[in-house]
């Protein structure tokens, strides 16, 4: 053992060589910062690219679904006296069918049976205007009392200013936004106890003075001594005023009517029926919107295809102007993995950083511009803020396609730059 000298090696030398690692990977960092703050502003460019399409897109598609979910019923079937209470001279002025207005004439429920298939309807669901009450406790408007089925609902509850926790129960009711109280407080309606299960947002219309019941509680409620008027009929189980009625998709509203008409036309029980239909849609618009995201998605990959030689060619740059430490690194035994990595981690550090700072820019601005009304006017249609689950997806995403448009485009630098001679690169001119 004379003649040498034992060094403590292993764990400290490990150690230090990451340490240097590390080092290599900052200064290369922060060494060219202009050079280094473009390509977080290339990184920063795409990713906010991606994470604005896929918002913008998700937002205003949420508006037109929710908007052509609230125009409601496509058709309306009624007792044919029921034409005289129409606002308007008739159906052509008829707008979003939300509710049936109220009237003493009645059909019955299982008018849907006859209906059935075939007629290319994709739902039904029966409305019963019980009566209208002045309960000034609770609106000092008079306030109208309908019955509808939660179950089959497809007017009533797309109004609702948050979903409904449960489904609606026995003594539940939904509320017009004219109605006083909160979700989940209770109101009595001619000494009956309802607990309000949910509220509509503001309608402009009745509706934001009506107080909805399921059936069940509408029938019992019209039994009560006072609700109805003494010279209208009397409610029993099963009438209902009006059967709302959805087509199905692709299906001219037209031909339903005709259909449905047709249907009635063969049964004389049901030969003074009337068919009332809305006299627009947004289907055309909704489709529009739709087509939106394809567009959007090739402009966005337009963008990837386009930084991609940007982003490695500024790689190489740095890839070459460092060839020296590279050289130096090599000679002190790092391996070619070594090197492929850390010039792989000096990009993927950059894309991180930009995508991070592209996402939560364009995220703040966003943000910003929907509660001041900008995004509304500027896309000419109702903008639904998506949900949280679905930002953070969107941003996951525009974050990892920056990361791998970092790594790939740095893939033939660092394959360069790992197959050096330390010799030449330590010789190399800057």
């Amino acid at each position: 053992m004379e003649g040498r000298t034992w060094y403590p090696r292993r764990k400290g030398m490990i150690m230090s060589q990451q340490m240097d690692y590390v080092t290599f990977i900052v200064a290369g960092l922060r060494n060219k910062p202009g050079r280094n703050l473009a390509t977080l502003f290339c990184f920063a460019f795409i990713a906010a690219n991606i994470f604005l399409g896929q918002f913008l897109i998700a937002g205003a598609a949420g508006g037109v679904d929710r908007g052509v979910t609230r125009m409601g019923a496509d058709h309306l079937v009624v007792p044919a006296q029921y034409m005289v209470f129409l606002r308007g001279q008739g159906p052509d002025n008829t707008m979003a069918i939300i509710i049936a207005e109220p009237s003493n004439y009645r059909i019955k429920a299982n008018i849907m049976q006859k209906i059935g298939n075939g007629t290319g309807v994709s739902a039904m669901s029966p409305q019963l205007y019980v009566s209208t009450l002045n309960l000034v406790e609770l609106s000092p408007a008079p306030i109208d009392i309908y019955g509808f089925d939660p179950e089959t609902d497809f007017t009533i509850q797309p109004w609702l200013q948050k979903p409904l926790n449960n489904p609606l129960k026995p003594g539940d009711v939904i509320v017009g936004s004219g109605i006083e109280g909160k979700v989940a407080s209770r109101i009595s309606v001619a000494d009956k106890t309802y607990t309000i299960a949910g509220r509509l947002d503001p309608t402009r219309s009745s509706i934001d003075h009506t107080i909805f019941l399921r059936l069940d509680d509408a029938y019992a409620l019209a039994a009560t001594k006072g609700i109805v008027a003494p010279s209208a009929p009397q409610i029993v189980p099963g009438d209902v005023n009006a059967i709302l009625i959805r087509d199905a998709p692709k299906e001219d509203r037209n031909v339903v009517t005709t259909r449905i008409k047709r249907v009635f036309s063969s049964s004389p029980e049901y030969k003074y029926m009337s068919v009332i239909g809305r006299h627009f849609t947004l289907d055309p618009m909704a489709e529009d919107i739709r087509a939106i995201p394809g567009l959007l998605n090739v402009i966005s990959a337009f963008v990837v295809i386009i930084a991609l030689p940007l982003i490695a060619l500024i790689a190489a740059m740095v890839a070459h102007e460092r060839q020296r430490e590279i050289g130096l690194l090599k000679s002190m035994g790092a391996k070619r993995k070594i090197i492929f990595f850390l010039v792989i981690a000096e990009s993927l550090v950059l894309a991180t950083i930009g995508g991070i700072v592209g996402v939560g820019a364009s995220m703040f601005a966003l943000i910003l511009m929907n509660d001041q009304g900008i995004l509304n006017s500027a896309l000419q249609v109702s903008f639904r803020m998506p949900l949280l689950f679905d930002i953070g997806f969107m941003a996951g995403l525009a974050l990892l396609v920056v990361i791998a448009i970092g790594s790939i485009s740095s893939l033939w630098p660092a394959y360069q730059s790992s197959r050096m001679n330390p010799y030449d690169a330590i010789r190399s001119d800057r």
